[in-house]
């Protein structure tokens, strides 16, 4: 298995060996209250999580050093989050900074090691994009995966208002609701991304309707069923893991 890092392949440079935290650790905010003994909790936060790779150049790149070095240089000081996959989790990704660390002295002597240190302030590690289609006039029963609850995109291509309200809209077996509010009768696109709460409508930004409710879909079996107006639906979502 192989360590990149927005598409730059380390393991073919170097054998890599990794050091990391079991988990992310907790951040701890508290307060002091008046006429009381100790602190009082306020919140915890997962904290970023630094990876470390160890890596020792592998011979036969010994001759080209130089156009290795230029190669490295260009692939680990990028301004802001790349996608990072690693050697012991496959299929999976994670959103990381990167910086070269180590000074490697010249000429080469074996062994020749330097490190490359990744720090992920989102410490989610994300798989693979699943999705399922509601059809029409009914419903459907999928699986999320993972470790943790997901958000979900909806994408309807040709949505219609239901008649009496003027709303168009899906309801997940967790009560959860969105609706959205179409002009006219005519068939509309309509994009719903509960991630980041971006709605979209005939490709123009618009917002859900006050009694929606944002859905976090727990690991397991649910259900979704398009409940106001017409059209097929695709529901898509990424599974999450610490």
């Amino acid at each position: 298995m192989s360590l990149t890092y927005d598409g730059f392949d380390l393991t073919r440079y170097a054998h890599v060996k990794l050091e990391r935290p079991v988990g992310p650790s907790l951040r701890v905010e508290s307060e002091q209250v008046p006429g009381r003994d100790g602190s009082v909790l306020t919140s915890l936060q997962l904290d970023e999580l630094t990876i470390t790779a160890h890596c020792t150049l592998r011979r036969r790149y010994y001759y080209e050093w130089e156009r290795v070095r230029m190669e490295l240089a260009a692939a680990f000081t990028k301004m802001g989050e790349r996608e990072l996959t690693l050697p012991d989790e496959p299929g999976l990704y994670r959103m990381a900074t990167a910086s070269l660390t180590d000074n490697v002295q010249t000429p080469l002597v074996p062994p020749v090691e330097f490190s490359v240190e990744f720090v992920c302030h989102d410490v989610i590690a994300y798989g693979g994009e699943h999705s399922v289609t509601i059809p029409s006039d009914g419903y459907v029963m999928f699986e999320v995966g993972g470790m943790l609850p997901v958000g979900v995109r909806i994408v309807a291509e040709s949505a219609v208002r239901d008649s009496s309200t003027g709303l168009w809209g899906v309801r997940f077996d967790d009560g959860s609701v969105l609706n959205v509010a179409l002009a006219s009768n005519a068939a509309r696109k309509v994009e719903i991304d509960s991630p980041s709460r971006a709605v979209k409508v005939a490709n123009a930004t618009d917002m859900v309707t006050l009694d929606s409710t944002w859905p976090k879909l727990e690991p397991g079996t649910h259900a979704v069923r398009r409940y106001l107006g017409t059209g097929t639906a695709t529901v898509s979502w990424i599974e999450r893991y610490l």
